[in-house]
C-alpha cells in the first residue's frame, strides 16, 4: 500500500476547481483502489466551520507545520533541497507520518520541493499556462516566479503531473526537462446521487427565481469572461428578445489580481438593466452547484483560456448540455453535446441562449441524464487506473 498525501496550503474558496479536483480524486481511490493505495489530506490544526464541512469523512493530518513557516524558511528549504538534494524539515515531518508520495503540489501557490534524494515521491501539479498567453492577468514578478518554479518542480520533483494534452505543449515552451518529466492525468467527476440531487421548487425558493435559467459557474477572475454572457444578454435585450431568459451564476466574485472585474460587471448589469437576466448566487456548497446543473437549460463556460474545466467535466457526467467557447482545451474535452462560439462573439452566443431557452424540454433533458449515469462509473475508473499507474511507476 501507498499513503498518498494531498496539501491542503491554499484558500480552498479561492480555488474551488482544484479543491474540488481534489476530492474527486480520493473519492475515485476509496472507491476503487481496494487498499492499494491510503489518501490523506494535510490541513492546518484549526479549521472553521465551512472547512470541517469539506472535509469530513476524509482522513486528515492536522498540523501547523506548513503555515507557520516564515517566507524565508520556505526559501532556505527550497536552497536545501538545490544544494543537498533534500531537506530534512520536510524529510522528518513526512517520515513521521509515514507520507510515500506527496500528491498534486500547486505548482503556482506555495510551491514545495522535496527533491530527488528525499525518500518521498513527489507530483507537482501544474494546473495551466495562463501566464504565457494572457500575461496582461498577471504582474511581472508573479510571471517570473510561475516559470522559476516550473523549473525547480521540473529538476526537484518526481514528476510533473499535467491534467490535459494542451498544457503539456505549453510546457515544453518553458522546460524541455519538465515536458520529458511529465505525466498526464485527465480528471472526471462523478455525477450527483439522485437522491441527493435537491427539487428545483426547493432551490427556486431559496434563490428566489420562479423560470427555467441557464448555469455559469465560475470564478470571477477576467479571463472567465463573463462580460460576452453579459453583452449577450444586452443583445438580447435590445432586439427586445431577452424577456424569459435567465442566467444563474455562482462561484468566488474575489479577484485576486486586484482588477476589480466583479465590480465592473455588477456595473455593466446597472447600466444595461439587466438584473432581472442574470442573478449571482454566490459560493454555494457542492451538492447545491450540481443540483442547479443539473435542472438547468445548459451549462455556460466562456472561459477564454482554462487549464481543464472542472465546469464541463462536472457537466459531461450528468449529460447536460454546455454552452462553450472555442477554446482548444474545451475540444480536448470534446463533450457530447457541445455548442461552440467564439470568445468575444456575444451575438453567436445570444443567438444560441435564444434558440436553446426557446426550444427547452425537460423529458428529453432528463433521458440525456439517463445515459450519462450508466457510463460514469467507467470513466471513474478509467481515472483512478491512470492515476494508479502514475503513483506507482514512482517506485
Amino acid at each position: 500500500m501507498k499513503r498518498v498525501a494531498f496539501l491542503i496550503n491554499f484558500e480552498y474558496k479561492n480555488w474551488l476547481g482544484g479543491f474540488y479536483l481534489l476530492k474527486n480524486l480520493i473519492y475515485c481511490i476509496n472507491k476503487f483502489s481496494k487498499g492499494k493505495i491510503e489518501p490523506v489530506l494535510i490541513v492546518r490544526k484549526k479549521l472553521n466551520k465551512d472547512e470541517k464541512k469539506e472535509f469530513k469523512n476524509l482522513k486528515l493530518i492536522k498540523t501547523d507545520f506548513f503555515w507557520n513557516q516564515s517566507k524565508w524558511s520556505r526559501v532556505w528549504c527550497k536552497f536545501k533541497v538545490i544544494l543537498f538534494g533534500k531537506s530534512n524539515n520536510y524529510e522528518d515531518f513526512f517520515k513521521k507520518n509515514k507520507i510515500n508520495v506527496l500528491s498534486h503540489i500547486n505548482v503556482f501557490n506555495n510551491n514545495i520541493i522535496l527533491g530527488k534524494k528525499s525518500s518521498v515521491k513527489t507530483l507537482s501539479l501544474v494546473a495551466d499556462f495562463q501566464h504565457l498567453y494572457f500575461p496582461q492577468n498577471f504582474p511581472l514578478k508573479q510571471r517570473i516566479l510561475r516559470n522559476i518554479n516550473t523549473h525547480l518542480s521540473s529538476k526537484f520533483s518526481s514528476k510533473i503531473l499535467l491534467i490535459s494534452n494542451d498544457a503539456k505543449k505549453d510546457l515544453k515552451k518553458i522546460s524541455l526537462s519538465g515536458y520529458d518529466n511529465s505525466v498526464i492525468n485527465r480528471f472526471v467527476f462523478p455525477p450527483p446521487i439522485k437522491k441527493k440531487i435537491i427539487k428545483l421548487e426547493n432551490l427556486k425558493k431559496k434563490y428566489n427565481f420562479s423560470s427555467n435559467f441557464f448555469f455559469l459557474p465560475n470564478q470571477y477572475w477576467a479571463h472567465k469572461n463573463h462580460i460576452v454572457v453579459l453583452k449577450a444578454l444586452n443583445y438580447l435585450r435590445q432586439k427586445n428578445k431577452n424577456n424569459n431568459i435567465l442566467i444563474l451564476s455562482t462561484g468566488s466574485n474575489d479577484d485576486q489580481k486586484g482588477f476589480q472585474n466583479y465590480e465592473r460587471l455588477k456595473e455593466f448589469i446597472a447600466i444595461n438593466k439587466l438584473k432581472s437576466n442574470y442573478k449571482y448566487l454566490g459560493i454555494v456548497p457542492y451538492h447545491e452547484l450540481m443540483s442547479l446543473m443539473y435542472h438547468s437549460i445548459a451549462v455556460i463556460n466562456p472561459s477564454k483560456f482554462e487549464g481543464r474545466s472542472s465546469t464541463v467535466e462536472q457537466a459531461k457526467s450528468i449529460g447536460k448540455k454546455i454552452i462553450l467557447s472555442k477554446i482548444k482545451i474545451h475540444y480536448e474535452q470534446n463533450p457530447k453535446r457541445g455548442l461552440f462560439f467564439y470568445p468575444d462573439d456575444n451575438i453567436k452566443l445570444a443567438e444560441i441562449l435564444f434558440n436553446e431557452n426557446k426550444k427547452f424540454n425537460k423529458s428529453k433533458e432528463k433521458k440525456f441524464i439517463k445515459n450519462s449515469y450508466l457510463e460514469s462509473n467507467k470513466n471513474l475508473l478509467k481515472y483512478y487506473n491512470e492515476y494508479k499507474k502514475i503513483i506507482f511507476d514512482l517506485f
